[in-house]
Protein backbone atom coordinates (compact mmCIF):
# COMPACT_ATOMS: atom_id res chain seq x y z
CA UNK A 1 0.00 0.00 0.00
CA UNK A 2 1.33 3.44 -1.01
CA UNK A 3 0.37 6.53 0.55
CA UNK A 4 0.10 9.11 -1.68
CA UNK A 5 -0.44 13.32 -1.30
CA UNK A 6 -3.40 15.25 -2.79
CA UNK A 7 -3.81 15.61 -6.49
CA UNK A 8 -4.40 19.12 -7.31
CA UNK A 9 -5.16 19.48 -11.18
CA UNK A 10 -8.06 17.19 -11.46
CA UNK A 11 -10.86 16.32 -9.15
CA UNK A 12 -10.28 12.43 -8.04
CA UNK A 13 -12.64 10.10 -6.77
CA UNK A 14 -12.76 7.10 -4.66
CA UNK A 15 -12.58 4.16 -6.44
CA UNK A 16 -14.60 2.75 -3.99
CA UNK A 17 -17.35 4.42 -3.08
CA UNK A 18 -16.86 7.33 -5.93
CA UNK A 19 -16.74 10.31 -3.68
CA UNK A 20 -14.64 12.79 -4.19
CA UNK A 21 -11.00 13.00 -2.66
CA UNK A 22 -10.19 16.73 -1.99
CA UNK A 23 -6.97 15.87 0.48
CA UNK A 24 -5.15 12.40 0.83
CA UNK A 25 -5.57 8.79 -1.14
CA UNK A 26 -3.91 5.30 -0.81
CA UNK A 27 -3.08 3.33 -3.36
CA UNK A 28 -4.59 -0.36 -3.32
CA UNK A 29 -3.51 -2.95 -5.75
CA UNK A 30 -6.51 -5.44 -7.13
CA UNK A 31 -5.40 -8.34 -6.76
CA UNK A 32 -7.85 -9.52 -9.62
CA UNK A 33 -6.77 -7.50 -12.40
CA UNK A 34 -3.53 -6.47 -10.98
CA UNK A 35 -4.33 -2.04 -11.31
CA UNK A 36 -3.77 0.16 -8.33
CA UNK A 37 -6.44 1.59 -7.48
CA UNK A 38 -7.07 5.33 -5.94
CA UNK A 39 -9.25 5.11 -2.88
CA UNK A 40 -9.93 7.39 0.05
CA UNK A 41 -9.09 7.11 3.57
CA UNK A 42 -11.78 6.52 4.84
CA UNK A 43 -12.65 3.51 2.81
CA UNK A 44 -8.73 2.48 3.68
CA UNK A 45 -9.81 2.10 7.02
CA UNK A 46 -12.66 -0.55 6.52
CA UNK A 47 -11.16 -3.76 8.27
CA UNK A 48 -13.56 -5.87 5.70
CA UNK A 49 -11.97 -6.78 2.48
CA UNK A 50 -13.09 -8.70 -0.88
CA UNK A 51 -11.09 -11.63 -0.35
CA UNK A 52 -11.18 -12.01 -4.49
CA UNK A 53 -9.24 -8.74 -4.86
CA UNK A 54 -8.06 -7.52 -1.75
CA UNK A 55 -10.09 -3.79 -1.93
CA UNK A 56 -12.14 -2.28 0.99
CA UNK A 57 -16.03 -3.72 0.99
CA UNK A 58 -19.09 -0.91 0.97
CA UNK A 59 -22.56 -1.40 -0.58
CA UNK A 60 -23.68 -4.48 -1.91
CA UNK A 61 -20.97 -7.27 -0.60
CA UNK A 62 -21.62 -10.60 0.82
CA UNK A 63 -20.21 -12.30 3.71
CA UNK A 64 -19.85 -16.21 3.79
CA UNK A 65 -20.44 -18.23 6.61
CA UNK A 66 -16.99 -18.95 6.84
CA UNK A 67 -16.36 -14.95 7.36
CA UNK A 68 -15.27 -14.61 3.97
CA UNK A 69 -15.98 -10.98 2.42
CA UNK A 70 -17.20 -10.24 -1.38
CA UNK A 71 -17.55 -7.16 -3.11
CA UNK A 72 -20.10 -6.22 -5.04
CA UNK A 73 -18.52 -6.17 -8.28
CA UNK A 74 -16.67 -9.72 -8.03
CA UNK A 75 -19.81 -11.19 -6.71
CA UNK A 76 -21.45 -11.43 -10.15
CA UNK A 77 -18.42 -13.29 -11.40
CA UNK A 78 -18.00 -16.30 -8.85
CA UNK A 79 -19.35 -19.45 -9.04
CA UNK A 80 -21.68 -19.89 -5.87
CA UNK A 81 -23.10 -23.46 -6.43
CA UNK A 82 -21.19 -26.24 -5.21
CA UNK A 83 -22.96 -28.37 -7.79
CA UNK A 84 -21.64 -25.96 -10.98
CA UNK A 85 -18.29 -25.46 -9.60
CA UNK A 86 -18.08 -29.30 -9.58
CA UNK A 87 -19.25 -29.65 -12.80
CA UNK A 88 -16.67 -26.91 -13.89
CA UNK A 89 -14.17 -29.07 -12.16
CA UNK A 90 -14.97 -31.89 -14.13
CA UNK A 91 -14.46 -30.30 -17.30
CA UNK A 92 -11.34 -29.38 -16.57
CA UNK A 93 -9.55 -32.56 -16.02
CA UNK A 94 -11.31 -33.64 -19.10
CA UNK A 95 -9.80 -30.18 -20.81
CA UNK A 96 -6.08 -30.86 -19.06
CA UNK A 97 -6.31 -34.45 -20.77
CA UNK A 98 -6.30 -33.74 -24.08
CA UNK A 99 -4.56 -30.58 -23.72
CA UNK A 100 -1.71 -32.93 -22.25
CA UNK A 101 -2.20 -36.27 -23.37
CA UNK A 102 1.00 -36.73 -25.44
CA UNK A 103 3.15 -36.06 -22.01
CA UNK A 104 1.05 -37.37 -19.21
CA UNK A 105 -2.17 -38.83 -18.33
CA UNK A 106 -4.21 -37.83 -15.24
CA UNK A 107 -5.86 -40.61 -12.50
CA UNK A 108 -9.39 -41.53 -13.70
CA UNK A 109 -12.16 -39.57 -12.02
CA UNK A 110 -13.42 -42.67 -9.94
CA UNK A 111 -10.09 -42.15 -8.15
CA UNK A 112 -10.77 -38.90 -7.51
CA UNK A 113 -12.55 -37.40 -4.39
CA UNK A 114 -13.33 -34.00 -5.25
CA UNK A 115 -15.18 -31.66 -2.43
CA UNK A 116 -16.07 -27.74 -2.07
CA UNK A 117 -15.07 -26.28 1.01
CA UNK A 118 -15.26 -23.11 3.19
CA UNK A 119 -11.94 -21.70 4.68
CA UNK A 120 -12.29 -23.52 8.11
CA UNK A 121 -11.54 -26.66 6.50
CA UNK A 122 -8.58 -25.03 4.25
CA UNK A 123 -7.42 -23.17 7.20
CA UNK A 124 -7.49 -26.60 9.56
CA UNK A 125 -5.63 -28.58 7.26
CA UNK A 126 -2.51 -26.32 7.35
CA UNK A 127 -2.34 -27.57 10.99
CA UNK A 128 -3.70 -31.04 11.08
CA UNK A 129 -1.11 -33.91 11.93
CA UNK A 130 -0.38 -35.86 8.92
CA UNK A 131 -0.63 -33.50 6.31
CA UNK A 132 2.79 -32.19 6.31
CA UNK A 133 3.89 -33.13 3.10
CA UNK A 134 0.16 -32.35 1.37
CA UNK A 135 -0.30 -29.30 -0.69
CA UNK A 136 -2.21 -27.09 1.06
CA UNK A 137 -2.92 -23.17 -0.23
CA UNK A 138 -5.66 -20.59 0.48
CA UNK A 139 -7.44 -21.75 -2.43
CA UNK A 140 -6.87 -25.94 -2.56
CA UNK A 141 -5.55 -28.86 -0.93
CA UNK A 142 -4.67 -32.20 -2.28
CA UNK A 143 -3.59 -35.61 -0.52
CA UNK A 144 -3.06 -39.25 -1.76
CA UNK A 145 -3.35 -42.21 0.16
CA UNK A 146 -2.14 -45.52 -1.26
CA UNK A 147 -3.62 -48.44 -1.51
CA UNK A 148 -2.55 -52.11 -1.87
CA UNK A 149 -1.89 -53.15 -4.87
CA UNK A 150 0.13 -49.74 -6.66
CA UNK A 151 -3.33 -47.76 -6.81
CA UNK A 152 -4.62 -44.61 -5.26
CA UNK A 153 -6.91 -42.21 -3.70
CA UNK A 154 -6.88 -38.80 -4.42
CA UNK A 155 -8.52 -36.45 -1.96
CA UNK A 156 -8.77 -32.74 -3.90
CA UNK A 157 -10.29 -30.02 -2.05
CA UNK A 158 -11.12 -26.78 -3.10
CA UNK A 159 -12.36 -23.55 -1.85
CA UNK A 160 -15.82 -22.59 -2.62
CA UNK A 161 -17.02 -19.31 -4.07
CA UNK A 162 -14.10 -18.32 -6.52
CA UNK A 163 -14.59 -16.84 -10.42
CA UNK A 164 -14.54 -19.46 -12.98
CA UNK A 165 -11.06 -18.82 -14.90
CA UNK A 166 -9.69 -18.90 -10.32
CA UNK A 167 -11.70 -22.12 -10.19
CA UNK A 168 -10.53 -23.38 -12.90
CA UNK A 169 -6.77 -22.63 -12.75
CA UNK A 170 -6.67 -23.96 -9.41
CA UNK A 171 -8.28 -27.17 -10.68
CA UNK A 172 -5.61 -27.35 -13.10
CA UNK A 173 -3.13 -26.98 -10.03
CA UNK A 174 -4.85 -29.47 -7.79
CA UNK A 175 -5.00 -32.09 -10.27
CA UNK A 176 -1.93 -32.09 -11.34
CA UNK A 177 -0.60 -32.90 -7.62
CA UNK A 178 -2.34 -36.27 -8.13
CA UNK A 179 -0.42 -37.07 -11.26
CA UNK A 180 2.96 -36.44 -9.34
CA UNK A 181 2.23 -38.65 -6.20
CA UNK A 182 1.39 -41.32 -8.38
CA UNK A 183 4.16 -40.51 -11.17
CA UNK A 184 7.12 -39.55 -8.98
CA UNK A 185 9.12 -41.44 -6.61
CA UNK A 186 8.21 -41.02 -3.24
CA UNK A 187 12.38 -40.35 -2.66
CA UNK A 188 12.10 -37.81 -5.66
CA UNK A 189 8.63 -36.05 -3.85
CA UNK A 190 10.78 -35.51 -0.65
CA UNK A 191 13.62 -34.33 -2.07
CA UNK A 192 12.31 -31.78 -4.65
CA UNK A 193 12.06 -28.12 -3.02
CA UNK A 194 8.43 -27.32 -2.21
CA UNK A 195 8.06 -24.14 -4.40
CA UNK A 196 9.28 -26.14 -7.25
CA UNK A 197 6.37 -28.66 -6.24
CA UNK A 198 3.96 -25.89 -6.43
CA UNK A 199 5.81 -24.09 -9.35
CA UNK A 200 5.05 -27.12 -11.30
CA UNK A 201 1.74 -26.99 -10.23
CA UNK A 202 1.32 -23.85 -11.04
CA UNK A 203 2.87 -24.11 -14.59
CA UNK A 204 0.22 -26.60 -15.63
CA UNK A 205 -2.49 -23.94 -14.48
CA UNK A 206 -0.88 -21.32 -16.58
CA UNK A 207 -0.36 -23.31 -19.63
CA UNK A 208 -4.06 -24.07 -19.34
CA UNK A 209 -5.04 -20.56 -18.69
CA UNK A 210 -2.74 -19.58 -21.61
CA UNK A 211 -4.54 -22.28 -24.29
CA UNK A 212 -8.30 -20.85 -23.09
CA UNK A 213 -6.95 -17.25 -23.62
CA UNK A 214 -7.68 -16.39 -20.10
CA UNK A 215 -5.03 -13.44 -19.55
CA UNK A 216 -5.89 -11.97 -16.18
CA UNK A 217 -5.89 -15.58 -15.01
CA UNK A 218 -2.17 -15.77 -16.70
CA UNK A 219 -1.06 -12.59 -15.02
CA UNK A 220 -1.94 -13.63 -11.64
CA UNK A 221 -0.13 -16.74 -11.96
CA UNK A 222 2.52 -14.76 -13.25
CA UNK A 223 2.52 -12.23 -10.40
CA UNK A 224 1.56 -14.24 -7.71
CA UNK A 225 4.64 -14.91 -4.76
CA UNK A 226 2.76 -18.10 -3.89
CA UNK A 227 6.09 -20.53 -5.21
CA UNK A 228 8.62 -17.50 -4.40
CA UNK A 229 9.48 -17.08 -7.90
CA UNK A 230 9.71 -20.51 -9.01
CA UNK A 231 6.78 -19.82 -11.60
CA UNK A 232 8.87 -17.47 -13.00
CA UNK A 233 11.81 -19.63 -13.90
CA UNK A 234 9.39 -23.04 -14.81
CA UNK A 235 7.90 -20.88 -17.32
CA UNK A 236 10.94 -19.42 -18.86
CA UNK A 237 12.16 -23.10 -19.07
CA UNK A 238 8.92 -24.29 -20.71
CA UNK A 239 9.36 -21.32 -23.44
CA UNK A 240 12.81 -22.53 -24.06
CA UNK A 241 13.05 -26.45 -23.97
CA UNK A 242 9.17 -27.51 -23.56
CA UNK A 243 6.95 -29.15 -21.67
CA UNK A 244 8.44 -32.96 -21.83
CA UNK A 245 11.57 -31.58 -20.62
CA UNK A 246 10.41 -29.80 -17.78
CA UNK A 247 8.11 -32.92 -16.93
CA UNK A 248 10.72 -35.07 -17.62
CA UNK A 249 13.47 -32.98 -14.64
CA UNK A 250 10.23 -32.88 -12.12
CA UNK A 251 10.28 -37.26 -12.46
CA UNK A 252 14.30 -37.96 -12.56
CA UNK A 253 16.08 -34.67 -12.57
CA UNK A 254 19.68 -34.43 -11.10
CA UNK A 255 18.73 -30.94 -9.00
CA UNK A 256 15.92 -30.29 -6.36
CA UNK A 257 15.45 -27.26 -8.13
CA UNK A 258 16.12 -24.48 -11.18
CA UNK A 259 17.59 -20.82 -11.36
CA UNK A 260 16.58 -18.79 -13.99
CA UNK A 261 20.70 -18.12 -13.83
CA UNK A 262 21.42 -22.24 -14.52
CA UNK A 263 18.17 -23.04 -16.81
CA UNK A 264 19.83 -25.64 -18.53
CA UNK A 265 20.27 -28.24 -15.66
CA UNK A 266 16.57 -28.55 -16.83
CA UNK A 267 18.16 -31.51 -18.90
CA UNK A 268 20.23 -32.73 -16.70
CA UNK A 269 18.47 -36.03 -15.71
CA UNK A 270 19.99 -38.99 -13.36
CA UNK A 271 20.30 -41.26 -16.47
CA UNK A 272 21.73 -38.59 -19.24
CA UNK A 273 20.83 -35.55 -20.84
CA UNK A 274 17.14 -35.21 -21.97
CA UNK A 275 16.82 -34.16 -25.95
CA UNK A 276 15.37 -30.85 -26.56
CA UNK A 277 11.91 -30.99 -27.20
CA UNK A 278 11.91 -27.53 -29.39
CA UNK A 279 14.74 -26.59 -31.65
CA UNK A 280 18.09 -25.19 -29.87
CA UNK A 281 18.39 -21.34 -30.28
CA UNK A 282 22.25 -22.26 -30.69
CA UNK A 283 24.19 -23.73 -33.52
CA UNK A 284 25.16 -27.45 -32.41
CA UNK A 285 29.34 -27.38 -32.42
CA UNK A 286 30.23 -29.69 -35.19
CA UNK A 287 27.88 -29.93 -37.60
CA UNK A 288 25.90 -27.40 -40.48
CA UNK A 289 22.99 -25.53 -39.40
CA UNK A 290 20.32 -26.80 -41.00
CA UNK A 291 17.98 -24.64 -43.73
CA UNK A 292 14.75 -23.94 -41.65
CA UNK A 293 11.90 -22.53 -43.95
CA UNK A 294 11.31 -18.66 -44.08
CA UNK A 295 7.46 -19.46 -43.30
CA UNK A 296 4.82 -21.35 -41.73
CA UNK A 297 4.64 -24.53 -43.59
CA UNK A 298 2.55 -27.38 -42.47
CA UNK A 299 4.34 -30.60 -43.59
CA UNK A 300 1.71 -33.41 -42.17
CA UNK A 301 -1.63 -34.25 -40.09
CA UNK A 302 -1.63 -37.97 -38.29
CA UNK A 303 -3.78 -39.35 -36.01
CA UNK A 304 -7.64 -39.15 -36.39
CA UNK A 305 -11.00 -37.83 -34.27
CA UNK A 306 -9.64 -35.86 -31.03
CA UNK A 307 -6.02 -37.26 -31.20
CA UNK A 308 -4.47 -35.62 -34.16
CA UNK A 309 -1.30 -34.13 -34.71
CA UNK A 310 -0.15 -31.69 -36.76
CA UNK A 311 3.52 -30.99 -37.79
CA UNK A 312 4.34 -27.15 -38.63
CA UNK A 313 7.94 -26.78 -39.97
CA UNK A 314 10.20 -29.10 -37.82
CA UNK A 315 7.56 -29.36 -34.62
CA UNK A 316 4.63 -31.23 -33.98
CA UNK A 317 1.26 -30.07 -32.12
CA UNK A 318 -1.89 -31.42 -30.98
CA UNK A 319 -4.96 -29.35 -30.55
CA UNK A 320 -4.50 -26.40 -28.22
CA UNK A 321 -0.90 -26.89 -27.77
CA UNK A 322 1.75 -24.11 -27.62
CA UNK A 323 5.47 -24.32 -28.54
CA UNK A 324 8.40 -22.65 -30.38
CA UNK A 325 8.60 -23.05 -34.49
CA UNK A 326 11.63 -22.34 -36.22
CA UNK A 327 11.33 -19.84 -39.51
CA UNK A 328 14.57 -18.54 -40.82
CA UNK A 329 16.76 -17.83 -38.55
CA UNK A 330 14.87 -16.95 -35.22
CA UNK A 331 11.76 -18.58 -33.96
CA UNK A 332 8.16 -17.96 -32.84
CA UNK A 333 5.64 -19.36 -30.64
CA UNK A 334 2.75 -20.93 -32.52
CA UNK A 335 -0.72 -22.24 -30.88
CA UNK A 336 -2.47 -24.48 -32.85
CA UNK A 337 -6.08 -24.22 -32.12
CA UNK A 338 -7.74 -26.93 -34.28
CA UNK A 339 -6.45 -29.61 -36.51
CA UNK A 340 -8.46 -30.67 -39.78
CA UNK A 341 -8.52 -33.26 -42.29
CA UNK A 342 -6.25 -30.98 -44.75
CA UNK A 343 -5.44 -28.02 -42.59
CA UNK A 344 -4.99 -26.22 -39.03
CA UNK A 345 -5.72 -23.31 -37.72
CA UNK A 346 -2.68 -21.38 -35.43
CA UNK A 347 -1.82 -18.52 -33.69
CA UNK A 348 1.27 -16.83 -33.98
CA UNK A 349 3.28 -15.25 -31.17
CA UNK A 350 0.24 -14.84 -29.19
CA UNK A 351 -1.88 -12.56 -31.88
CA UNK A 352 -5.62 -12.51 -31.25
CA UNK A 353 -5.49 -13.24 -35.47
CA UNK A 354 -5.84 -16.86 -36.84
CA UNK A 355 -4.32 -18.03 -39.81
CA UNK A 356 -5.18 -21.11 -41.62
CA UNK A 357 -2.25 -23.30 -42.87
CA UNK A 358 -2.93 -26.32 -45.53
CA UNK A 359 -1.44 -29.29 -46.31
CA UNK A 360 0.51 -28.87 -49.66
CA UNK A 361 -1.69 -29.29 -53.02
CA UNK A 362 -4.80 -28.47 -51.32
CA UNK A 363 -6.56 -24.76 -52.02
Amino acid sequence: MLFASAAKAEILTCYVCGVPILGHFYWIEDKVDGQTKRICPACEAIQSRCYLCGMPVVDGFKRLPDGRFICARDLKTVVESDEEAKEICHGVKDDLDRLLSRYLTYPPDNNIVLSLVDKYHLDNLFSAPGNESSCVSVYGATSTHTLPGQKFVHTVDILSCLQKPRLMAVCAHEYTHTWMNENLSQQRRINLNKNTVEGFCELVAYIYMDSLHEDAEVANIKRNNYTVGQILVLIEAYDKYGFNTVMEWMKNGEDTTLTADNLDRVRILKDGVAPLTFAAPALVYGTAPAVAPTNLVLKSISGSGQHRFAMINSTTFETMERGKVRVGQTNVTVRCVEIRGDSVTIQVDDSPDKKQLFLRNTP
